[in-house]
């Protein structure tokens, strides 16, 4: 019912705007009327997936009054996340939620094709792959070594600490140390006041894992 509506909106205010082009002022130049056209139907397409994940929050409400999960009533949710992310590729949101439902159900190539799916339509997101890092680490019964790639991407990117600290902590257990003590030694150039990283670099030096200058 939602993209019926929103469909006919779109396809209303496409005619009203091909009606106001026809009476435009010449000065508008001719590539004036394919811009706005454009930008229509980017607040339609918009307007359709806003109202598409509040429906999705209330089906996920009424599903679980009690916020007791029932994998087996997520499919609709799931179909939502899907129509979401082909209508704007970047919302990225959508393909967290997607996966999460995906792991929950034990469909767990689905869950990690939807954040690589995620991570190629947005490269600078910091968010999936740091998600998908810790999925890998998780789904390969904790071997760091499969989460490695992706959390390090994360951290590369521009992201809070807590997610460097991640890549730091995930490099330490995979025996990596001297990448380790390299990660926490950016942490404090990025944060001198950071409570974490000397406590962390202390622990490497006491174990012998790196050299007492370090």
């Amino acid at each position: 019912m939602i993209c019926r509506i929103a469909a006919v909106g779109l396809l209303v205010m496409l005619v009203l705007r091909a009606g106001a082009a026809l009476g435009a002022p010449p000065q508008q130049g001719p590539g004036a009327i394919e811009k706005a056209a454009e930008q229509d139907i980017q607040a339609v397409r918009d307007t359709i997936v806003d109202a598409l994940w509040v429906k999705s929050d209330e089906y996920w409400h009424q599903q679980n009054p009690k916020e007791e999960y029932q994998p087996q009533n997520m499919d609709p949710i799931l179909s939502i996340c899907g129509m979401v992310i082909e209508l704007d590729p970047h919302y990225t949101e959508a393909y967290s939620v997607a996966a999460w439902l995906s792991l929950q159900q034990g469909k767990d190539k689905q869950a990690l094709d939807f954040y690589q799916q995620g991570i190629e339509h947005n490269p600078n997101s910091y968010e999936l792959p740091h998600e998908l890092g810790l999925q890998y680490y998780m789904l390969h019964k904790h071997d760091p070594k499969a989460a490695l790639p992706y959390l390090k991407r994360a951290a590369e990117l521009p992201s809070p600490i807590p997610m460097k600290r991640t890549y730091a902590h995930v490099l330490t257990r995979a025996g990596k140390f001297q990448e380790a003590a390299a990660e926490w030694r950016k942490i404090l150039k990025q944060d001198p006041n950071d409570p974490i990283a000397p406590k962390e670099l202390a622990k490497l030096r006491a174990a012998g894992k790196i050299g007492k200058e370090q």
